[in-house]
């Protein structure tokens, strides 16, 4: 699979693990509930090590796409800052994570403050990967574009062939 594809399955990963994990936190604090609270921790851990693996096909995707010529340098400079900065505010949250773990599984008394904390890290962390993804999005990618054109150009002139054919 070319590093390009990868990266666009892959960076799909730490936004939705971190969007869910943030509602399901969100449920878990209004509910009081532990379990909910560890699974939205481990959705925001997720998304800290799809961020990593996000940045590593993205810096296999810049090689591809610098060489085809489909984007400029300042738009891919934009969105791998933009990513640098996500990675580190995901990673961030998920280390707030393995504490919330710690902290929920001895019941400690600041637990609250540190949900809260970890809460506005994920709000940070998600708002950081919605901007990338953005950013991302300037991208041009060749491939992706052109198979669909394909796809939406041959399908309809093959089924009215197919239907021409069966009337006659």
């Amino acid at each position: 699979m070319e590093a390009d594809y990868l990266h666009l399955i892959v960076n799909h990963v730490p936004i939705f693990s971190v969007l869910f994990g943030i509602l399901i936190l969100g449920w878990g604090l209004f509910r009081k509930n532990k379990s909910i609270l560890q699974i939205a921790m481990v959705l925001f851990l997720v998304g800290a090590a799809s961020s990593y693996a996000a940045m590593e096909t993205g810096e296999a995707a810049e090689d591809i796409v610098e060489e085809l010529s489909v984007a400029s340098h300042e738009v891919i400079h934009n969105h791998e800052e933009a990513a640098e900065i996500a990675f580190w505010f995901t990673i961030t949250t998920g280390l707030l994570s393995i504490v919330g773990l710690f902290v929920i599984s001895y019941d400690l008394r600041w637990r609250n403050t540190l949900f809260g904390v970890l809460a506005f890290s994920a709000l940070i962390s998600l708002g950081t990967l919605l901007y990338t993804a953005y950013q991302g999005g300037k991208i041009f990618h060749s491939g992706a574009s052109t198979s669909s054109t394909e796809q939406l150009t041959t399908v309809p002139a093959l089924t009215l062939t197919c239907l021409y054919e069966d009337l006659e």
